[in-house]
């Protein structure tokens, strides 16, 4: 099925903007689901940033895309991720996390930037059509307020055309309802059929190797602080052995010649 997302190329007589929202932390995390030993999480899997935003905007017109959002929470701050990001000309939106760990204000701060780019892009007045790419399979309700699925309706009540990208194991059946109502207008992707190219697992930091004069040294130390930890041991013993033999001759001596005398 041809994506409902257009970019205004010769095959279209319909200008076209593009509008594009990453949710890094649902990407990131989908990424990682399954993917252990055993089906669990794992940890070590990181997304390769320039790959996946060329998969995302492949056969776009790069002056079409007006708006490349990314949004993350922190710490840390100065992730490498954010670098690579915005090496990528998107704009990094970042948001501490709540004291249990959610990522409340991430999610708020990603729905109202989606909702104001509805209300300022009205495809009739900017007399052109209208895209969304959003890059999230989260639906999760977010305490009763804003939530994903519910910002992608408002947009396709609007007029506009929706694309979904997420991870299978990641992606809320909301989403599919949606496909469901509005199957001209939206369309559902997925980066499992491109894991190879948006995904690598971390190496583990590896100590470097001794050289073996450095491990002849560290070895030398060790005998030397071996030794000196002997003689303190033993030091004392030996002095009372020397002051009790003095004594001994000593009374000895006293002895024999106060016999003599």
């Amino acid at each position: 099925m041809s994506s409902p997302v257009r970019d205004g190329s010769n095959t279209s007589r319909v200008p076209s903007d593009i509008h594009i929202v990453v949710d890094n932390s649902n990407l990131f995390i989908g990424a990682q689901l399954g993917q252990g030993i055993n089906g669990q999480q794992d940890a070590a899997i990181r997304i390769n940033v320039a790959n996946l935003a060329n998969i995302i905007e492949k056969d776009k017109k790069k002056l079409n895309i007006k708006t490349r959002i990314v949004g993350g929470s922190i710490p840390p701050r100065k992730a490498r991720a954010w670098t690579e990001w915005e090496k990528c000309n998107y704009k990094c939106l970042l948001g501490d996390r709540s004291m249990n760990n959610k990522e409340v204000f991430l999610d708020d701060m990603l729905h109202a930037q989606i909702q104001n780019l509805i209300l300022k892009n009205n495809p009739k007045e900017k007399h052109a059509e209208q895209n969304l790419i959003l890059i999230s399979g989260d639906g999760n309700g977010n305490d009763n307020r804003t939530s994903f699925p519910e910002v992608v309706s408002s947009a396709l009540e609007h007029g506009w055309m929706v694309e979904v990208w997420s991870w299978q194991a990641s992606l809320s059946a909301k989403f599919k309802d949606l496909q469901e109502k509005y199957p001209s207008k939206m369309e559902i992707k997925y980066f499992d059929t491109h894991r190879s190219k948006v995904t690598f697992k971390e190496k583990q930091k590896q100590q470097p190797q001794q050289q073996p004069q450095q491990q002849q040294q560290q070895q030398q130390q060790q005998q030397q602080q071996q030794q000196q930890q002997q003689q303190q041991h033993t030091n004392p013993i030996q002095s009372w052995i020397l002051l009790g033999f003095g004594l001994s001759v000593f009374l000895a001596i006293f002895l024999y010649y106060f016999k003599k005398f």
